[in-house]
């Protein structure tokens, strides 16, 4: 079984490099082309799709649908696939962010992963939600799947397969607006098993 995972088309927040995290932003007409583009490459590739999984951020939801109606697929809504809440930072970009927020931005350079953005996650928190979502979805399914996310939510899913320090994302992991990757269940499995090891240590 493989899971594809997808990030969403492009907004206008894209194309101006606005943070968007939670903020709920739908696709622009390119994001639509783009999220149309998709589907095509999931029909000309036959790829029998037992369903297709999405954030319920519009620009993920719009990009899921358009790929499910495709392909005939049911569209499945679940919450944890979300961005990562990007908290005060969100609306601005990140050179203003650097440059406004030094100390802080530094502090969160040097350790991504536990480090909290300002009222918002830190990454730790955006993989364990994560991989909840991929436990649900691997419990539900024995087909291969697609699942329309977003940036920061695949990439650190990618980081913490390929072992990462956090701290090299983006490292070559960010996705490209509807670029799509698999990852395989044996890799997504070997995940979930060792993020509850090491969640179970860190609580000792």
């Amino acid at each position: 079984m493989t899971i594809y995972f997808a990030r969403h088309g492009e907004t206008d927040w894209n194309v101006k490099k606005r943070i968007q995290g939670k903020t709920d932003i739908p696709l622009n007409e390119r994001g639509i082309m783009q999220a149309k583009m998709l589907a095509d490459t999931l029909r000309e590739r036959n790829m029998h799709l037992a369903r297709v999984y999405t954030s319920p951020q519009k620009r993920a939801k719009e990009t899921a649908v358009i790929a499910a109606e495709a392909i005939g697929a049911d569209c499945v809504v679940i919450d944890e696939l979300r961005e990562l809440d990007l908290g005060l930072w969100e609306g601005s970009n990140w050179d203003i962010i650097e440059e406004e927020n030094s100390e802080i931005y530094r502090a969160w350079r040097k350790d991504k992963r536990y480090v909290h953005i300002p009222r918002g996650e830190n990454y730790n928190e955006l993989l364990k939600r994560t991989l909840a979502a991929v436990e649900k979805i691997l419990a539900q399914e024995t087909q291969d799947v697609l699942v329309v996310s977003h940036s920061a939510v695949i990439m650190v899913l990618r980081c913490y397969i390929a072992g990462m320090p956090f701290e090299e994302m983006p490292g070559g992991l960010k996705l490209r607006n509807a670029q799509m990757v698999p990852l395989r269940e044996s890799q997504l499995r070997e995940a979930v098993c060792r993020f509850q090891i090491e969640e179970k240590l860190r609580e000792k």
